[in-house]
């Protein structure tokens, strides 16, 4: 016989999965006619933290002219920040606005350097991806506002 403790703490785990889902499911909302939701931000964010934390293992161990110092820190600067804003989203935290902008700025900035390194592929779909991040971040920091 199942007894009443384990039934409250399996109720319990179902609520607390209920309540960690709802606020992304409730997150969508359009913007400019395109469909823009937090979960395709936290996706994107989620992109860029592994392809810039990727690009930087890469480049350590290839070395060569493009494993700067101030490029490697650059792309581990930038991926911190996409986990950090991706969490705070998958918590909805209040912050989760401030942290999209700051997100966008540094995944801009990263995918700018990056390009300037266009001729290796690696280095390129990082560009590509975080410029997708920052555009994601971007439209969540609008639909805030």
């Amino acid at each position: 016989m199942i007894e009443r403790r384990e039934l409250l703490m399996a109720g319990a785990g179902l609520a607390a999965a209920g309540t960690l889902a709802a606020p992304a499911a409730a997150a969508q909302q359009r913007m400019d006619g395109m469909a823009m939701s937090m979960t395709d931000c936290i996706d994107d964010c989620l992109a860029s933290h592994r392809m810039c934390l990727e690009t930087a293992a890469w480049l350590t161990k290839q070395g060569g002219a493009s494993a700067t110092a101030s490029l490697i820190a650059m792309l581990n600067d930038c991926a911190e920040l996409c986990q950090a804003t991706a969490n705070s989203m998958l918590r909805d935290s209040a912050l989760h606005g401030i942290l999209c902008r700051a997100c966008a700025d540094s995944c801009q900035r990263c995918a700018e350097e990056c390009v300037r390194h266009r001729a290796d592929q690696r280095i390129a779909r990082c560009s590509a991806t975080c410029k997708k991040c920052a555009a994601s971040c971007r439209m969540m920091v609008d639909m805030a506002n």
